[in-house]
């Protein structure tokens, strides 16, 4: 660690238990600062009577008033043409603030006034209120005095804070500062706040680089990690939360929203923040306004599942619950483990999530961040416009919420689909070995016919398959209605010696059901139908595209459904159809005597 000897005004350094007290400067840059080759190139004389060197007289003789004869000055301090210096300076530097004995905060763009009035104006519109660096300038010394632009104190941190907390929203108990009290101490006290709640106190400052809105809050999260400059705000913002998540399970830093007219001509959105602006309080409901999440008091229900990073996006728990009001069954609400507290009531946030996916249920992406959910009671509360347009109920309670293992993507997902449909002419009968033998009589073009040798012993030698790179099926922009894609007539022989009977199995897709967001559907569903033969040979095919008329079912002796999954082949996954034997019991709970 590079220090500015007060008297000769030469740089000495010092490491590990050798480092003398010394005070600290916090300022704003201008354009003419000193740089470590002037303090190495210069004689003393010149660094004397330069006017260019005036702070850094300056903050030497107010370090010397408080008989300290040594001052850190970050102009000066450190050798920038180094990127291992400068790394190692900047994840260092909130605890050389906070082990130094004092913080020179020297305000360049206030004057000193006779009238309080506008001595509190100049002092509360300072510029150094508005820069990133200076927020943990602020938090981190033991000690912070601030000096006008003549080097007249204007006061300390305690006895200006009322004026302090006005324009940055720091709490009092942070700025009256750990005088008389263990250092350890401080910094657990400044961990009792929400991650939130750091980060509102960031949310309109700026800094010079872009990426720096991120390096500049390093030490106020405890967080070390390798700058990059060049990777831009977006991406250093990302991964400091990345670090921030490894060693906390505050959910706080998911309970960021944006002003409307930033989520437009956008619809899908990640877990994490682009910059701390998204943690502003300022906009929402109003109800909330000015309201940040805070740590829960209360023990929520996890399973301990930890938090997994990679370059897609997160894996995580969250408590999920339906949106009451959704017929596409893909918008959900997500309840974060933080408070939004008035008074001694609290009020739980939520996060509105969309599937993404049909053959994962857990894989979502947040859609709508220009509000948070609210629940009290078990009840949501949402802004009125968005009542009307969803048209919900909000007197209905909502259903509990369950602990979910969810993967949340960081990008905009593209709709992603299954290869084909599999069928496999065979019945599972969950009760006994299956009383039909099923024949395939006839089938439309767009089914294929397989013949596995190999899968002989295991009863799945045939295989009917619909490839949707010979029939190509549509796309999810593309599907407006319920799409027939493939008959087979099929034959239940039954091993008993009855008659056989016979039906026509009708496979397709269908786009989802609108959601009450307008987000678009990144999947759609299948389906399938059983329907007479007589009909298919018509071109009848209303009583399946129909939704309410389809029958999922067949009665023979017994009741047969078919089943939709997935299967793996080509590296690429299918839809499969399984005809299933319906259970005995579940029949026999289906039948009224008279």
């Amino acid at each position: 660690m590079r220090l500015l000897n007060v008297d000769s005004l030469e740089l000495e350094v010092f490491s590990g238990n050798d480092v003398p007290e010394y005070a600290i400067l916090s300022h704003t840059w201008g354009k003419d600062e000193a740089i470590l080759k002037d303090i190495q190139n210069c004689s003393h004389g010149e660094l004397q009577s330069l006017g260019r060197y005036k702070k850094l007289r300056g903050s030497c003789k107010i370090a010397t008033s408080f008989g300290l004869s040594y001052v850190w000055i970050d102009t000066c301090c450190i050798d920038k043409s180094s990127s291992a210096e400068l790394s190692e300076a900047i994840n260092s530097m909130f605890r050389w603030y906070a082990e130094s004995t004092v913080c020179i905060a020297y305000l360049e763009d206030v004057n000193a006034s006779s009238d309080p009035e506008e001595s509190r104006w100049s002092f509360t519109h300072s510029r150094w209120f508005t820069r990133g660096w200076t927020l943990q300038e602020l938090i981190a010394p033991e000690q912070v005095v601030f000096y006008s632009q003549a080097w007249t104190r204007l006061g300390s941190r305690a006895s200006l804070k009322d004026h302090i907390q006005q324009v940055t929203r720091i709490p009092s108990r942070i700025l009256d500062g750990p005088e008389n009290q263990l250092k350890q101490r401080w910094s657990r006290r400044l961990q009792q706040f929400s991650i939130a709640e750091k980060m509102n106190w960031a949310a309109k400052r700026e800094t010079t680089r872009p990426e720096d809105i991120a390096y500049c809050l390093l030490g106020l999260f405890d967080i070390h990690m390798p700058l990059l400059y060049g990777e831009g705000r977006q991406n250093a913002f990302k991964r400091l939360q990345e670090e921030i998540i490894k060693s906390t399970d505050d959910e706080s830093i998911f309970a960021w929203r944006l002003p409307q007219h930033r989520c437009e001509g956008r619809h899908f959105w990640g877990l994490l923040a682009d910059s701390p602006a998204a943690f502003e309080a300022d906009y929402g409901l109003d109800d909330i306004k000015g309201l940040i999440p805070t740590r829960s008091r209360y023990v929520s229900t996890r399973s301990g599942f930890s938090t997994a990073m990679t370059n897609r996006g997160l894996h995580l728990e969250l408590r999920l619950t339906p949106l009451p009001a959704d017929r596409s069954g893909t918008i959900f609400l997500a309840f974060l483990n933080c408070e939004l507290r008035r008074g001694q009531g609290s009020i739980n946030p939520s996060i509105l999530l969309q599937r993404t996916s049909w053959d994962n249920e857990s894989a979502f992406v947040r859609i709508r961040p220009d509000f948070l959910v609210l629940s009290m009671m078990n009840k949501i509360i949402l802004p009125d416009e968005l009542l009307a347009t969803l048209a919900m109920d909000m007197r209905e309670p909502i259903t509990e919420a369950i602990p979910r293992q969810i993967f949340v993507s960081h990008e905009e997902p593209e709709p992603r689909y299954l290869k084909g449909i599999i069928f496999h002419p065979e019945m599972k009968d969950p009760d006994e070995e299956s009383p039909y033998a099923i024949q395939v009589r006839s089938r439309s073009p767009t089914w294929q016919f397989f013949y596995d040798q190999h899968k002989e012993l295991s009863g799945q030698a045939e295989c009917y398959e619909i490839n949707f790179d010979l029939a190509p099926g549509p796309t999810v922009e593309e599907l407006k209605s319920p799409k027939l894609l493939g008959v087979l007539e099929l034959g239940f022989n039954s091993v008993h010696g009855s008659l056989p009977e016979e039906s026509c199995l009708v496979v397709g897709v269908e786009p989802l059901p609108h959601n009450p967001f307008g987000t678009p559907a990144l999947y759609y569903m299948p389906w399938y139908a059983f329907e007479s033969q007589a009909h298919i040979a018509k071109g009848e095919f209303e009583g399946v595209l129909d939704k309410t008329r389809r029958k999922d079912h067949v009665r023979l002796l017994h009741v047969v459904r078919a089943s939709i999954g997935s299967e793996s082949k080509y590296s690429s996954l299918f839809y499969t159809i399984s005809l299933q034997i319906e259970n005995m019991q579940v029949q026999e709970r289906s039948v009224l005597w008279f």
